[in-house]
């Protein structure tokens, strides 16, 4: 089985609630991990939950570099950016060891904001990942998932090049969901003719990888307010 790799930029957009925070995070740190010098850049301006802003120790802890919203995380948070994230997409394409990763709004309207850096991240070839899953309420088939990727590319001028499978039902993932989610996924794929990257599985599904794409085992870092 592929392993699942990195290019220097990562932008990750899709559906609000299919996990692409959590999935920014567990990339950041995985990529500081392995000895790379990590930015996440919080691009929802969108929704003021469940965004990689709430989590600065957390990065700060495994030496990732946050760029968060003007004000975020305080009673005056205001849809803006700062223009930090310029000089870093500049720095890692004079230094590809470097990682940046693009935690991008959800939907269409959440796709608008990295439309201001879409020419850059041209340029210097980003990846741009479609997160979908299987277990999200607004799409329940793949053709109503891959029919939302249109508007989502439009507003973000920016071409998805692959499909990231993020379906899981948190710690409550079994085996059997993780294989119901790549089926899913799979046929996303296939009808926007995009290859499938990786499959994201949380820890607590325990799953044995069977896959033919790459599998990403990673903790689950978002936490809602009512989890123990």
């Amino acid at each position: 089985m592929a392993e699942f790799e990195l290019t220097p930029i990562t932008v990750l957009v899709g559906h609000a609630g299919v996990g692409k925070t959590n999935v920014a995070l567990g990339l950041a740190l995985e990529q500081a991990a392995a000895g790379h010098e990590v930015t996440l850049a919080d691009l929802d301006v969108v929704n003021p939950y469940f965004r990689s802003s709430d989590y600065p120790q957390l990065l700060a802890s495994a030496g990732v570099r946050l760029i968060a919203p003007v004000l975020a995380r305080t009673t005056l948070d205001t849809p803006s950016l700062s223009g930090e994230l310029d000089a870093v997409i500049g720095a890692v394409r004079r230094d590809p060891q470097q990682r940046l990763i693009l935690d991008v709004g959800g939907d269409d309207d959440g796709a608008t904001t990295v439309g201001r850096w879409s020419g850059m991240l041209r340029e210097v070839g980003a990846q741009v990942l479609y997160a979908v899953s299987a277990f999200r309420a607004l799409t329940q088939t793949p053709q109503e998932a891959a029919s939302m990727l249109p508007s989502i590319e439009e507003h973000a001028h920016l071409q998805a090049t692959g499909i990231l499978n993020t379906s899981n039902l948190g710690d409550a993932t079994t085996a059997e969901h993780v294989d119901r989610g790549r089926a899913f996924a799979a046929e996303v794929a296939r009808l926007c003719d995009l290859p499938l990257v990786a499959t994201i599985v949380p820890e607590a599904a325990h799953y044995v990888p069977r896959a033919t794409e790459p599998v990403v085992v990673m903790p689950r870092h978002v936490r809602t307010p009512w989890d123990s």
